[in-house]
């Protein structure tokens, strides 16, 4: 069962999440104290590894007193079913499931599942064939018997079957006291025997087998029954994991124990136990071997235990390769910890903040998913807060390998713990008048809980997309000075340019562009999206166009392709591509001159089709040039605005720089009069 969207509904300040589409890897976003915390605690209790209940009294809003109710759902999730699960809930039902892939599971304040099953395919009855096995203990005639008293049996047995079938088992339990006369009236004359003998045994063991066979009917599972208690088994486990919660590696384990006897135990002793377990040693031996004197046994039983967990974690995990090593004295007990890539021997305690999350996340996740690291929801509670961006980054590519065979979920308030390449990953927290609200939808949430959006992507609070109403997004700054000056060349000459009200905003590169484009249109605001004619820029068009642009019908936005703007079809056009091969090539070798020069080449050959900046960067390699296409941008720039009219540009920049803002103007909204 993979986990494919949750809502949380009247729990703490969530009255209702709505519901949250969920990817392999989701990020909620939002700033500190905004309710994060809160949707993923209510998604944890859903189905945690240890029973945690909901607590009506602790957890149900405040302010809604009047409205409550243990049969109140706190947390729904849909689920996609794999072919197994489906091929075992046709078994359940013995019907085709051709339509079924999907299933809700609800969980209320009581702890009560209820699967939402289609009832025309679940039914709450028996299955025909569990009625059949449980009235086959209905007693068999024992020959001889009277001719009429065994017609009589059949004929009352089958009645009984019937009863069963049609779900009559009060009925059944108590119709004894119809057919016991019946059968009695035909019985053999009292001297025939061993037939009346017989007979009289079958009565009593048929009056005896109805109640019987009734009172199992009435507790077997009905279909529906067991179909919902073999979904609940299949519930992936939950995994939750806050940047505060970091394993203790030393204890004072008499103490410990203490705690554990009196039922007092600390965060700090469970995660103490839980690396005990996972090395298997067990509380109460290393307190006693705390009180005796051999230390040199006791240190070798420790070793064996530290070798245990090393190779546990060493078998299991591949993303980080850990060694451990206990030690203890008295009653004191140390773990200590190194790495790949610290290979130090030093306290868990002792380690970097970040250090000591990273190890903690991994025994807990070994631990709670019983050592397959796979089929789980994993819970990240503001990952990462310790790290420098770098190390946040690296986080990253962690996660994506935990959401490759499990599903992961964490909130943010980091803009570097955000993947921009991903857009459609991210979900948008915010609080209302009516409560927290997740959504994807941009125009929906509130400006606060963009903030870190707003960051992530590089932008200031008086960025353009703020203030301007009219708005082209381009790929990048090179870009944006090479369309700012042929639109000023092209203006002053009278042809299709730029109107000086549209704001132009460069990204940094293709899909930060559709994601900026998107923040606009949650200002409601105009928007064209000017795209490189390449793979990227077609992926992201595809995405923007798909994922976001669809839902916004009342702020339409378009995108294009460059390529397709100035008449290029059939091959990757870039903006350097708007110029002769001539005149690009006399500013890069301007730009590279020294480099040249020292290389010995006085002329550059470009080969092979794509980009032209391409071509020059592969003509450059060939003499260990490492090329740089935004310095060759800014020569352009600068040569562009020595220009004083369109006619000093190359004739076939012109022409296509017509057909660039003749295309853009045609799909920007018209100027707003006031």
């Amino acid at each position: 069962m993979e986990i494919k969207a949750f809502r949380v509904q009247m729990y703490r300040c969530i009255l209702d999440s709505d519901w949250i589409e969920v990817t392999p890897l989701t990020v909620v976003v939002g700033k500190n104290e905004a309710g994060k915390t809160t949707l993923l605690r209510a998604l944890h209790k859903f189905n945690p590894f240890k029973p945690e209940p909901y607590s009506i009294n602790r957890e149900w809003p405040r302010g809604h007193r009047k409205e409550r109710n243990d049969k109140q759902v706190v947390c729904a999730v849909r689920f996609e079913l794999s072919p197994e699960e489906i091929a075992e809930l046709a078994k359940i039902t013995d019907q085709p499931l051709d339509n079924i892939s999907t299933l809700e599971v609800t969980k209320d304040y009581a702890g009560r599942f209820e699967v939402e099953f289609p009832s025309d395919l679940f039914p709450d009855n028996l299955h025909p064939n569990d009625i059949d096995e449980i009235c086959a203990s209905l007693p068999e005639l024992q020959e001889p018997v009277e001719a009429k008293f065994k017609e009589k049996a059949e004929e009352l047995a089958k009645e009984a079957r019937r009863l069963a079938h049609e779900g009559r088992f009060s009925d059944l339990e108590n119709v004894h006291s119809e057919h016991v006369p019946l059968l009695q009236q035909v019985m053999s004359p009292e001297n025939q025997n061993p037939q009346r003998q017989n007979e009289q045994q079958y009565i009593n063991q048929y009056q005896a087998k109805l109640q019987e066979i009734a009172k199992q009917l009435s507790s077997a599972p009905s279909i529906q029954k067991k179909a919902h208690e073999y979904i609940v088994k299949r519930l992936p486990t939950f995994i939750y994991m806050s940047d505060y919660k970091s394993f203790r590696g030393s204890a004072q384990l008499d103490q410990v124990k203490q705690r554990k006897d009196r039922n007092q135990l600390t965060e700090e002793d469970k995660t103490i136990l839980t690396i005990m377990e996972l090395s298997g040693l067990d509380l109460d031996s290393e307190v006693e071997k705390g009180n005796q004197p051999d230390r040199e046994q006791r240190q070798y039983d420790l070793d064996d235990a530290s070798a245990t967990l090393t190779n546990e974690i060493t078998d299991r995990l591949k993303q980080r390769r850990y060694e451990v090593q206990f030690r203890a004295d008295g009653q004191l007990f140390y773990t200590f910890v190194k790495d790949q890539y610290d290979p130090s021997l030093i306290r868990l305690e002792e380690r970097s903040k970040g250090f000591q999350w990273f190890f903690s996340f991994d025994l807990m996740f070994m631990y709670e998913s019983q050592g397959t690291f796979k089929g789980c929801v994993i819970l990240l509670d503001e990952p990462g807060l310790h790290l420098h961006p770098d190390a946040q980054k690296d986080l990253l590519v962690r996660m994506e390998a935990y959401a490759e065979d499990n599903t992961l979920i964490y909130t943010t308030h980091l803009p570097f713990m955000i993947d921009l390449r991903s857009p459609e990953r991210i979900r948008v927290l915010s609080e209302t008048e009516k409560g927290v609200i997740v959504t994807d939808d941009l125009t929906q949430s509130q400006p606060e809980g963009k903030f870190v959006l707003q960051a992530a992507l590089g932008m200031s609070g008086s960025t353009s997309y703020l203030v301007a109403q009219r708005n082209l997004v381009v790929e990048g700054v090179d870009d944006y000075w090479i369309i700012t000056e042929l639109s000023r060349l092209l203006g002053s000459s009278d042809l299709p340019s730029l109107p000086s009200d549209v704001f132009i905003t460069p990204a940094g590169g293709a899909s930060e562009a559709g994601y900026i484009a998107t923040f606009m249109i949650g200002q409601k605001l105009d928007v064209v999206v000017l795209l490189d004619s390449d793979r990227a820029g077609q992926d992201a068009k595809e995405k923007l166009v798909k994922k976001w642009l669809t839902r916004y019908h009342s702020n339409p936005a378009h995108v294009l392709s460059l390529g397709d703007c100035v008449g290029v079809n059939g091959r990757e056009f870039s903006i350097e591509d708007m110029f002769p091969d001539e005149f690009y090539l006399e500013r890069v070798k301007g730009v590279y001159k020294k480099q040249l020069a020292l290389a010995g080449v006085e002329d550059i050959e470009l080969t092979g089709d794509g980009q032209l900046c391409k071509k020059v960067e592969r003509a450059l390699e060939q003499h260990d040039i490492k090329f740089n296409k935004g310095s060759v941008a800014k020569v352009i720039r600068s040569d562009l605005s020595k220009m004083k009219s369109a006619d000093d540009l190359p004739p076939e920049t012109k022409e296509m720089g017509e057909k660039l803002f003749a295309k853009i103007l045609e799909v920007m909204p018209a100027e707003e009069m006031p």
